[in-house]
């Protein structure tokens, strides 16, 4: 078995983004969580975080953890990810769940003990559960 289709990678992205909340506005004043924007006037912060972890993981093996509340923006931003690969947490529960979850998912698809990576798209919450 090769190194790559043991490493997983998962993008927490369900912070509510308050520490830069004056800064991330849309245009009709509205607060956006950070991750859903983009600090360079080109890709979100979500999307550069995908991209990295496509470069440490199989398509197959790449997960995000999202926000119920947010889906307005992560549905689009995702779209690339399998339906099965994004987690959606019904509410926050800290960054801690959140990184628990990257653990779980992988072993609850495989009998193989994953290595684990983040890639961080800002501060993340957590899911109650994992399901297929």
């Amino acid at each position: 078995m090769s190194r790559a289709s043991r490493t997983w990678a998962v993008v927490l992205a369900a912070g509510e983004g308050t520490r830069l909340a004056s800064l991330t506005r849309d245009a009709a004043g509205n607060s956006v969580p950070k991750q859903f924007c983009s600090l360079t006037g080109s890709s979100a912060l979500v999307n550069d975080a995908l991209q990295r972890a496509r470069h440490i993981a199989p398509p197959e093996q790449v997960c995000a953890i999202v926000a119920q509340q947010h889906s307005r923006y992560w549905r689009k931003a995702l779209q690339s990810l399998s339906a099965r690969n994004v987690i959606v947490q019904p509410q926050n529960r800290g960054t801690a769940n959140g990184v628990l979850l990257c653990v779980l998912l992988p072993q609850h698809r495989s009998t193989r003990a994953p290595e684990h990576r983040a890639a961080h798209a800002g501060r993340g919450g957590t899911a109650t559960e994992i399901g297929d």
